[in-house]
């Protein structure tokens, strides 16, 4: 008898999804459970890769409808007493899902409880969401370290992230499941205030533990989102009272000393929050000031990359010499090549502060960190292969990757209709097979990223054929670059 079912929605990049399949698969829970994929009206061949995903069945949606609605649809078809939601750019670590349901079985009558995600950094990405006093709702502890005493104990919250969720599939069902007029954002909340509402608490429990590979696509500035958080504070604006204060008094990190007569003394743990007014040296002060202006900038390249993708979707393609509407003398190409300045200005920054003391607190965000990286590899690549060249890139289908001037970007693994495959080879032997079907179709040189160096290691026989056939024309920190041609020296590259 299936006890758990775990409901995973995609909308394109199967590969994800591929992969957090392989790792619950690797260690399987005790648990009893199923793997039901939702595939949200998927565009980029999605769905037939999905198909072949081995342990899993597919729910196959004809339109994109957004989370919610994928959710409720995998609810409806999951054949679990319970329901997991789980987020496809996810990598369960060993134990997630027999703590997270020995936890709702010990507790009776939860509503729903949530599992501790780590940032790939190892910092948190959730522990819990509180209320602020602007009355929205947050990752509590976001960024502080994953053994930090506050995000140690599993305990009640107001709410609990869906992206790894539990809860009872029949009271999830006749609770109306998601709200499906949330689109990719607040729904997990608005449940979870709902199950509150209904006398169901909700629990955040600190031994299921995850990596989260948060998304990137969905930023706060999207119409879809900004509609949501406008739903959000119309029906919570006085149903959501703030808890974040008493969160950080219980932790200890937050504690008020009165006297008899006024000000009283506030005491607030450094890793918390920072005091506004006369404090600390003026290097102290300086520094943390420009810390603002790297969150500021970085919500601006966020903001400004979203509304040229936005663009981009409507039909204005990047293309130079075209310009945005409403623009001077700026064009798409040009608009982009300056947000990328910006982000590697504020991740510089971020790398700076986070090697000072007063900033030490401040890490780089693995968003921008990435971004350099792409930059970076893109100038390795525009400095060794001339002009005209066909290159090969590994990557999870970026498109930022194949930006390379003059030259002609292909993904590896590449699809039939010329994008990405969808998916990674199943073993060496295919993996080389499409290397030298591509190599015979003109692909000249082939580049591995700093991410995608495990591929030197999973697939070993791939590695030795590249090393004993091609030669290594740049190694270095951010990537190694092979030329397709037969070499004349053996150079090894690890």
């Amino acid at each position: 008898m299936i006890r758990c079912s775990i409901v995973i929605p995609v909308f394109n990049g199967a590969e994800l999804a591929r992969e957090c399949v392989r790792s619950i698969r690797q260690d399987p829970p005790m648990v009893p459970h199923e793997i039901v994929l939702v595939d949200d009206g998927s565009t980029d061949g999605s769905p037939a890769v999905l198909a072949r995903i081995e342990g899993a069945r597919l729910v196959a949606l004809a339109e994109n409808g957004g989370f919610a609605r994928a959710c409720n649809a995998g609810a409806e078809a999951a054949e679990g007493e319970l329901v997991l939601f789980l987020n496809n750019d996810t990598l369960p670590r060993p134990g997630w899902l027999d703590a997270l349901a020995g936890y709702y079985d010990a507790n009776p009558g939860l509503g729903a409880v949530g599992s501790k995600l780590l940032f790939p950094d190892g910092t948190i990405q959730h522990a819990g969401v509180t209320i602020g006093q602007d009355g929205f709702p947050r990752h509590v502890y976001a960024g502080f370290p994953a053994d930090h005493p506050a995000v140690s104990r599993s305990r009640p919250f107001k709410a609990v992230t869906a992206a790894c969720m539990l809860v009872d599939r029949l009271r999830f069902l006749d609770m109306g499941g998601f709200d499906p007029e949330y689109r990719n954002g607040m729904e997990d909340v608005d449940l979870c205030l709902r199950l509150g509402a209904a006398g169901h608490e909700v629990h955040y429990c600190a031994d299921s533990v995850l990596v989260h590979y948060e998304s990137v696509t969905r930023g706060r500035g999207t119409p879809e989102i900004r509609a949501g958080i406008r739903r959000f504070r119309e029906r919570w604006e006085s149903g959501a009272e703030p808890d974040d204060l008493r969160i950080y008094q219980e932790d200890g990190l937050l504690r008020i000393r009165y006297e008899d007569t006024y000000p009283a003394e506030v005491e607030i743990a450094p890793e918390l929050a920072t005091i506004v007014g006369e404090r600390g040296t003026e290097l102290d002060r300086l520094l943390r000031e420009r810390s603002r202006q790297a969150a500021d900038l970085l919500r601006d390249v966020v903001e400004l990359s979203a509304r040229l993708a936005g663009a981009e979707e409507h039909g204005i393609p990047a293309s130079p010499g075209r310009k945005m509407p409403g623009a001077t003398g700026l064009d798409h190409a040009e608009i982009g090549r300056r947000i990328d300045e910006i982000g590697a200005a504020v991740h510089g920054l971020q790398v700076l502060l986070s090697t000072s003391e007063a900033g030490g607190d401040v890490l780089p965000t693995p968003r921008l960190a990435h971004r350099h990286l792409v930059r970076r590899v893109t100038e390795a690549v525009c400095r060794t292969v001339p002009e005209d060249q066909t290159v090969l890139v590994i990557s999870r289908g970026e498109d930022a990757f194949l930006e390379l001037g003059r030259r002609t970007g292909w993904h590896f693994p590449r699809g039939p209709g010329g994008g990405f495959a969808g998916h990674y080879p199943a073993d060496d032997t295919e993996a080389i097979r499409h290397l030298e079907e591509l190599r015979a179709r003109g692909a000249g040189h082939l580049v591995v990223p700093e991410g995608a160096r495990w591929w030197l290691g999973h697939y070993a026989a791939f590695a030795r054929h590249l090393n004993e056939r091609y030669t290594p024309i740049e190694s270095e920190d951010v990537c190694v670059i092979y030329a397709l041609s037969p070499r004349r020296a053996h150079v090894a590259v690890r």
